[in-house]
C-alpha cells in the first residue's frame, strides 16, 4: 500500500468511533494542509512575516 493511503487510514482509524462523516473529511483535508505547507516550507515558498505584515495593511 502507499504511503499515502496509509496516512489516511491511520487519520481514520485515529477518529472518535462516533465521529461523523464530515468531521473525517474535516481531519483528512486538515492533514492535507499541513502536508502542503510544510512541502511550501521545504521548497523556501514562503512569505517572510513582516512582508506578510505589510501585505495584510492594504488589505
Amino acid at each position: 500500500m502507499n504511503a499515502v493511503k496509509e496516512k489516511m487510514i491511520k487519520i481514520i482509524k485515529d477518529q472518535p468511533d462516533d465521529s461523523t462523516f464530515t468531521d473525517i473529511i474535516q481531519e483528512l483535508s486538515f492533514a492535507r494542509m499541513i502536508n502542503n505547507g510544510l512541502k511550501d516550507s521545504d521548497s523556501n515558498k514562503v512569505t517572510e512575516h513582516n512582508a506578510l505584515k505589510e501585505e495584510i495593511k492594504n488589505w
